[in-house]
């Protein structure tokens, strides 16, 4: 079976799941309208506390530079921190209740989401573990030639495989950050060792979804001129949020099956073995 073909079956299976149980689909669309809030709070007051430098730079004619403004990087962490809590926040509430569904167990929204409260003290701890990391490898990314962005880019790779069990870890093992980071690349390390290539790619799946909304976007355009294209930028829009929304289920519920098979070796009912077990493969 191709990457594709395997992709498309473990996006299927994990959308079975999602159907029996739509209340899964709250927690990301909750955490994306959080975060755009969150980022528009600190946005505007992060522009209003630069106000006084961004006027005094254009009344001596200089060129206000915000990477050399403390404020402005202040504000950048502060942005990061914040949403990796609100992110991380509703995806432990989303893991919490994909896993009782996967077990048959009849955990709710509420349920989720009080897991999640019990645990916003390590989230936010993970926070801002996850937005220094971020920022030290985006800005020596920036600072580098070729070769650094690549090697850095490589870091980047090994740090999100380390981390790829975090979620699932904070939710139902609540350990430090550290400790977090050290059990997820340890499960990932035992189950499928230590150089791995994907036997999947959701990211594969969700680009092959976009299609239709390209597609419609394209034929709204040619059929019905200005009004087509902007009735079908519309659409195309709301298409893609809903996308993005219905893949981070999808992608809430493959992760706390992976989980459940790698700390137990069990393969939640919904899945298929041979799929769950090969979602990553040794590179040869």
């Amino acid at each position: 079976m191709g990457k594709f073909s395997r992709s498309w079956e473990l996006a299927k299976q994990s959308f079975a799941i999602i159907r029996s149980d739509k209340q899964l689909m709250l927690f990301p669309v909750i955490s994306a309208v959080a975060c755009l809030i969150v980022t528009a709070v600190i946005a505007t007051g992060g522009t209003l506390m630069m106000l006084p430098a961004i006027t005094s730079a254009a009344a001596s004619g200089e060129r206000f530079n915000p990477n050399q403004s403390p404020v402005f990087l202040l504000g950048m962490f502060t942005l990061y921190v914040a949403n990796y809590f609100v992110m991380v926040f509703f995806n432990v509430a989303l893991v919490g209740v994909a896993n009782s569904r996967l077990m048959g167990g009849k955990w709710t929204f509420r349920d989720g989401l009080e897991l999640a409260w019990a645990r916003k003290g390590t989230i936010f701890q993970w926070a801002l573990v996850a937005a220094t990391v971020g920022m030290i490898l985006r800005t020596l990314e920036e600072r580098m030639g070729l070769i650094g962005r690549l090697i850095m880019r490589l870091i980047g790779v090994a740090w999100a495989l380390a981390c790829y069990f975090v979620v699932p870890v904070l939710a139902f093992e609540d350990l430090s950050p550290f400790e977090a980071v050290k059990r997820s690349s340890k499960l990932f390390r035992d189950t499928w060792g230590e150089k791995v290539i994907g036997g999947f790619s959701l990211s594969l799946v969700s680009l092959v979804l976009m299609l239709p909304g390209i597609g419609l976007w394209l034929a709204a355009m040619f059929l019905g001129g200005i009004k087509g294209l902007i009735f079908g930028t519309v659409v195309m829009i709301l298409y893609f949020i809903m996308l993005s929304v219905f893949m981070s289920a999808v992608g809430g519920v493959f992760n706390a099956a992976l989980y459940r098979y790698a700390c137990f070796k069990q393969v939640p009912p919904a899945f298929d073995h041979d799929l769950i077990a090969s979602a990553w493969a040794p590179k040869s």
